[in-house]
């Protein structure tokens, strides 16, 4: 082999290197599209994609109840409610139950983290209006 053909198959191997690493990159890309809310009441996501973590906070008071719609289109979706110790009032991915609601027993600063990979779908946690 001569020395021009060693520095063509040098450049070649490290073009496709850099293509794959490139490739790589993209597809691993934290990033979010949709409509997202974040409200002192309210954290509404309808996601077209996503991939990666976003949360919010709700300061909440014993005695409050979240209505919670989630639902998982396509790829997963995972989300975890955290009471102010940081022990989860709920977590899970809710694969077959859409609309349900967690029960406050504790006033505080709750966490809702959300996390997802290639992900399609609904989560809304909403404080439930008090009816009088």
């Amino acid at each position: 082999m001569t020395k021009r053909n060693k520095t063509v198959l040098i450049v070649l191997t490290l073009l496709i290197l850099a293509g794959v690493a490139a490739f790589l990159l993209c597809t691993n890309q934290e990033g979010f599209t949709g409509s997202r809310v974040k409200n002192p009441d309210a954290y509404l996501l309808d996601i077209e994609k996503m991939s990666g973590t976003d949360l919010h906070t709700l300061e909440l008071q014993e005695g409050d109840v979240l209505d919670i719609q989630f639902e998982t289109v396509k790829g997963s979706l995972y989300m975890e409610i955290k009471a102010p110790d940081g022990t989860a009032v709920y977590r899970g991915n809710r694969k077959e139950t859409t609309d349900f609601t967690v029960n406050i027993r504790e006033s505080g600063v709750y966490t809702v983290v959300v996390e997802a990979r290639y992900a399609k779908g609904i989560i809304h946690v909403q404080l439930e209006e008090e009816t009088t």
